[in-house]
């Protein structure tokens, strides 16, 4: 029977189609109602999915809260960042230091004594090595023998030595020269001196039959360490940074001059946490307000209202120490002044107002994150068996409508024989009739 055509009112005499039509649509009211119920089920699981994210997320930042950690930073503010700037870590002590910059690190700049005056001039050069003062050794890179034009050389001693080393050009107004400068002043601790270079050929060069040679004598520009004074002491760099001065304390010399460097604790990881921690406490705040406000789907239902409840009794130590605002809706402020006020008086206090947090509002977050998240499954679980239920109807209805539709079809039919017949018996009455001298 399944996948079989009974076409309607075939005869013309029984128009069953409409009757086949109106009882399906009323055998197909329960399946209209159980999608109603799906849908009403797919809300409320929408509607706190919301909350539950918010509520994980509140979870998620006691969780990885460690309340000692808040309180380890150290700050380094300089009374002159021009001159110089500072950074602290965790194991600096907290302390001033009065800085004078002596002078600031600069690289080497040397050129040749040689030079063509045109660039397109072909050269050919044989194998030569550059030696690289770093201070504590030397490093020696060896250029091979090729030719081509200045361009091409430089390109040789660059993919050579162009770690330490870069080649250029410099034009000095009649000729074009060859440029050898530091690619990083702090790789050195060695500075130019009467006779010694950082850079200088070990084996130079010889280009176009001539060997060329460095202008050690005339440097464009010396290699100089960066030096700082601290009292009496002289403390020297190769670059401009001075890496755990103190410990923990790292400085980067700007330009020469005198600046205050000041070490003390930083409690901005506190504030920074307070701010997430309201953050995530007003999504909470007004998720639940979104569901239990006025003809919501939630509302007057305590179990979604108790949560604003709980979280604001576990604000207590927040409002006594004044660190936070409570505005009309039920969400929260930070009051940065209280924070700061209270982290400069007692830090301990207010650690012990932060871990008590944790304790009662992390704990209490978690469970209800784990309740929601059961209840979601629930409401899944329930829409997976209206959507099976609303299947099987829908199933059992195609099979009732082909079975209407058979057996309206085989009434149709009977009554169409049923009329053949009366018609033939009709005609034969009539024909008996007048063969007795009867009239129609």
């Amino acid at each position: 029977m399944a996948g079989e055509i009974y076409f309607n009112n075939l005869t013309g005499r029984f128009d069953w189609g409409s009757i086949v039509d109106q009882i399906i649509r009323l055998k197909s009211i329960p399946i209209q109602r159980l999608s109603q119920e799906a849908q009403q089920v797919q809300a409320r699981q929408s509607a706190l999915q919301g909350l539950s994210s918010a509520v994980s997320d509140l979870s998620g930042l006691f969780e990885t809260l460690n309340v000692n950690d808040l309180f380890k930073s150290k700050r380094a503010t300089s009374s002159d960042s021009s001159i110089l700037t500072a950074t602290a870590t965790e194991n600096a002590p907290n302390i001033t230091l009065n800085i004078s910059v002596n002078q600031l690190a600069q690289k080497e700049v040397l050129i040749t004594q040689q030079g063509i005056s045109d660039l397109n001039t072909p050269m050919s050069w044989s194998d030569f090595q550059i030696a690289y003062n770093a201070g504590s050794s030397t490093l020696y890179f060896d250029v091979q023998a090729g030719f081509g034009r200045l361009s091409d050389l430089i390109n040789a001693i660059n993919q050579a030595a162009g770690d330490k080393i870069v080649a250029s050009i410099f034009y000095d107004g009649s000729q074009y020269r060859l440029m050898l400068s530091e690619k990083d002043e702090s790789f050195s601790t060695a500075e130019t001196a009467s006779g010694s270079t950082v850079i200088s050929f070990n084996t130079p060069p010889i280009i176009n039959g001539n060997a060329w040679s460095l202008d050690t004598s005339n440097p464009l520009q010396n290699a100089r360490n960066a030096s700082i004074s601290i009292g009496s002491s002289i403390l020297t760099s190769p670059g401009n940074r001075f890496e755990n001065l103190v410990s923990g304390l790292s400085l980067e010399v700007k330009r020469v001059g005198d600046a205050t460097v000041s070490v003390s604790d930083d409690y901005s990881a506190v504030s920074r946490f307070l701010e997430d921690f309201v953050k995530g406490y007003n999504v909470v705040i007004s998720q639940v307000n979104k569901l239990t406000g006025k003809d919501a789907l939630f509302q007057g239902d305590y179990s979604i209202v108790g949560i604003k409840t709980e979280l604001s009794r576990m604000l207590d130590g927040l409002f006594a120490n004044d660190l936070i605002n409570i505005k009309e809706d039920g969400t929260l402020e930070v009051n940065s002044s209280g924070v700061n006020s209270l982290a400069s008086s007692d830090p301990q206090r207010l650690g012990e107002i932060l871990t008590e947090l944790k304790n009662t509002m992390g704990g209490y977050a978690l469970r209800t994150s784990t309740t929601l998240q059961t209840f979601n499954n629930d409401l899944q679980s329930r829409l997976d068996a209206i959507n099976t239920r609303a299947q099987e109807l829908g199933q059992q209805l195609v099979r009732e409508e082909e079975r209407l539709r058979l057996e309206y079809a085989k009434v149709e039919a009977f009554m169409n024989r049923a009329q053949d017949i009366m018609a033939r018996l009709q005609t034969f009455i009539v024909s008996l009739s007048e063969m007795q001298g009867g009239k129609r």
